[in-house]
C-alpha cells in the first residue's frame, strides 16, 4: 500500500507502540521521515521523474529553477528528447567541462545537454522559431523529501530511519544502531542492484591500457 506522510507517521508509531503523541511528537517523526527520504533519494538515485523544459528560450544557454521549478531537484539526467511536434531527437549528454571548449555558441536545433550545479545547459542555442516550436523532455533522478514520491517498494526505508531516530532520542542506542545499519545496508543494496553508474564521458579520452599496464589517467 502506498504511504503518505500521515500513514507513514502511523507506521512509525505502531513500531514504537505509542499510538498518540506522548514522548515523540508527530512533527519530530515527520521531520525524520522526510530526512530519510532525502537520504534515500540522494544516495540511490532511484526516485525518478519525467518533466518538460517548456518553453525553450531564444539564445539561452542555461536553465535553472527560475525557468522550471523541477530543475532544483534534478540530480542526474538519463535522457533528453527534443520534440518539435513532428520530430523526436535524443540529445547527447556532454561533460560540463566541454562548455569551456566551445569557441562559438551558434544557433540551431539543440544537440547537447549538460547538468551542473542544479542548472541544465542546452546547446546549440535556439533561434526564436526553434524555441517557439520545440520542447525538451527530460528523464531524470530527483531529490525529494516527500515519501509519496518514492516507489512503494522503498517506502518502508524512511519509516525504518524515523524509528531509528526515535530510538536515539529515547537513548536506546543499541536498537537505534541496529535499525540505522539496516537502513543503510538496504540503501546500499538497492543502489548496487538497480542503478548502473554511468562512465564519465572523459573516460573515452583516456589512453587505453597496453602491455598489461594501466593507461594514462
Amino acid at each position: 500500500m502506498a504511504l503518505t506522510l500521515t500513514t507513514a507517521t502511523t507506521e512509525v508509531r505502531d513500531a514504537l507502540n505509542e499510538a498518540t503523541a506522548v514522548y515523540w511528537t508527530d512533527g519530530q517523526i515527520q521531520n525524520w521521515i522526510k530526512e530519510g527520504c532525502r537520504i534515500f533519494s540522494s544516495k540511490t538515485l532511484l526516485v525518478e521523474d519525467t518533466q518538460d523544459l517548456n518553453p525553450l528560450v531564444e539564445s539561452q544557454l542555461s536553465y535553472s529553477s527560475s525557468d522550471e521549478s523541477w530543475i532544483a531537484n534534478c540530480i542526474e539526467i538519463y535522457s533528453a528528447i527534443y520534440n518539435n511536434g513532428t520530430t523526436y531527437k535524443g540529445l547527447l549528454k556532454s561533460h560540463p567541462r566541454k562548455l569551456g571548449n566551445v569557441a562559438t555558441f551558434t544557433a540551431g536545433v539543440p544537440k547537447y545537454y549538460s547538468l551542473h550545479d542544479r542548472m541544465i545547459y542546452v546547446w546549440p542555442l535556439t533561434t526564436a522559431a526553434i524555441a517557439a516550436s520545440g520542447i525538451i523532455t527530460f528523464l531524470f533522478a530527483k531529490y525529494t523529501e516527500d515519501i509519496a514520491d518514492l516507489p512503494n517498494d522503498y517506502q518502508h526505508l524512511p519509516v525504518i530511519y524515523a524509528v531509528a531516530k526515535c530510538k536515539q532520542k529515547d537513548q536506546k542506542y543499541a536498537e537505534a544502531n541496529t535499525l540505522m545499519a539496516q537502513f543503510y545496508a538496504e540503501i546500499d543494496f538497492e543502489r548496487q542492484d538497480k542503478h548502473a553508474r554511468e562512465e564519465d564521458t572523459l573516460d573515452m579520452f583516456k589512453t587505453k591500457a597496453r602491455g598489461g599496464q594501466r593507461g594514462a589517467q
